[in-house]
């Protein structure tokens, strides 16, 4: 006699989602402010390490290639060494599309408090916005614009404009608004740096930086409104005590925060040209609002729950 079949039993298949990386209060907080520098709450970076200071936000505005017949140039800036000699903040500029580099620190954020001021020093979280001053009718030209090293320029060296055109991520024409480049901090950038001393080729090498060159612009250049926030201990015989318990105590570690930024979306480069239905007229907080939602300033005790469904 055969043997009847059995009947097979229906499993229910489970959905198995992928756990997500999320971010702690304080951990939330600094990738806010690594967003949007111009406007989030000041919080201590999550850099590994013991080492605390105090925070500070610093503004400049320059005009770079105003002069005449500086249709061409390039803009570079390393905020995590605040120091002219070591290639902080150059800028050049000529007719015929080369040029030699001009150490301009001191137009840095900053650069006067901390060179005065600090024993060492890191930046936490920058942005810079360019724009340009002049009239509709006399807009011309191009820009190109991205991340770069510290070590891609050095002062003295004959460089060719478009040269750094071709390594820089993003270009556009010469901005009826303006275009800004939030700052992308990396490892080396959580060392502290004694702001009074020259940088080596190989520090400047290993520092995140934001290089803008341009070519084909009339007369009247470019204006970079860079802000800054640092990270600072002061020197002896200022009067002011070390802050040894300012360490952000965030459970999240710093490639964490930036692992989170990339995964939610966002983009540290901005001009009105780019997807994303984001213009410059919004600006970064409006994005911040739509990625993160309403994130908090700063908070008490620590989570260890990092995984959430």
């Amino acid at each position: 006699m055969a043997k009847k079949r059995q009947p097979k039993s229906k499993k229910s298949r489970a959905v198995v989602r992928a756990p997500r990386r999320v971010l702690d209060p304080l951990g939330a907080a600094y990738a806010r402010l690594l967003a949007d520098p111009c406007g989030a709450p000041l919080v201590h970076p999550v850099y590994p390490g013991g080492d605390a200071g105090f925070l500070f936000r610093a503004e400049s505005i320059a005009t770079f290639g105003a002069a005449s017949g500086q249709t061409s140039g390039i803009f570079h800036w390393t905020p995590g060494y605040p120091n002219s000699s070591g290639s902080q903040l150059l800028a050049v500029g000529s007719s015929t599309g080369t040029g030699a580099v001009l150490a301009a620190g001191t137009n840095s954020p900053g650069y006067n408090f901390l060179n005065t001021n600090s024993r060492g020093a890191r930046c936490v979280a920058a942005c810079v916005r360019v724009t340009y001053p002049g009239s509709e009718q006399s807009r011309s030209g191009r820009i190109h614009f991205g991340h770069t090293t510290a070590g891609i320029l050095d002062a003295g060296a004959t460089i060719v404009f478009d040269d750094y055109a071709q390594v820089l991520q993003h270009h556009s024409r010469t901005p009826a608004d303006h275009v800004e480049i939030v700052w992308r901090p990396n490892i080396a950038d959580t060392e502290l740096n004694d702001p009074s001393e020259a940088a080596s080729a190989v520090i400047r090498d290993r520092k995140s930086s934001i290089t803008v060159s341009w070519a084909g612009l009339p007369v009247g250049g470019l204006t970079f409104h860079m802000t800054a926030i640092y990270e600072w201990t002061p020197i002896s015989g200022l009067g002011v005590g070390s802050n040894v318990t300012g360490k952000n105590t965030s459970s999240n570690t710093f490639d964490q925060v930036l692992d989170y930024l990339s995964s939610a979306g966002f983009n540290y480069v901005r001009h009105a040209g780019m997807a994303m239905g984001q213009s410059l007229g919004a600006g970064l907080i409006g994005g911040i609002s739509r990625t993160f939602g309403i994130m908090p300033a700063v908070g008490r005790g620590r989570s260890t729950a990092y995984l959430a469904n």
